[in-house]
């Protein structure tokens, strides 16, 4: 691992700490944010810059944006129904990431349920 990608995966886990436990809840329901899995591997995906990689798949969620675009490992794939997103678990980030963010360009995007 790079070393960009190991501080920027440090940045990600404190910034997703923070967020976690100042994320607000939609009235009515409840948001988890604490999504993290132990996992590598995946579906190479490419974010644009500005892409928040979040605790969980909410847009409630906090997270970190990185300035620029990049390259990380979508795991799985998570539909979240109640309110009509997808999203993709990053595993070298540790993160959720929306789908409307991303692009597979070497590849189809996973199809493993998160």
């Amino acid at each position: 691992m790079r070393i960009h990608q190991v501080l920027a995966t440090a940045a990600v886990s404190a910034a997703l700490a923070v967020g976690a436990m100042a994320a607000p809840a939609q009235a009515g329901a409840a948001v988890n944010c604490d999504w993290n899995k132990d996992v590598m591997g995946g579906t190479a995906m490419h974010y644009q810059a500005g892409t928040t990689f979040r605790g969980g798949p909410y847009s409630e969620c906090g997270g970190y944006k990185p300035a620029t675009q990049g390259w990380a490992q979508a795991y799985c794939v998570y539909y979240n129904y109640d309110r009509g997103t997808k999203w993709f678990y990053a595993s070298d980030w540790s993160a959720w990431v929306y789908s409307g963010n991303v692009s597979f360009p070497y590849g189809g995007e996973p199809t493993k349920s998160c």
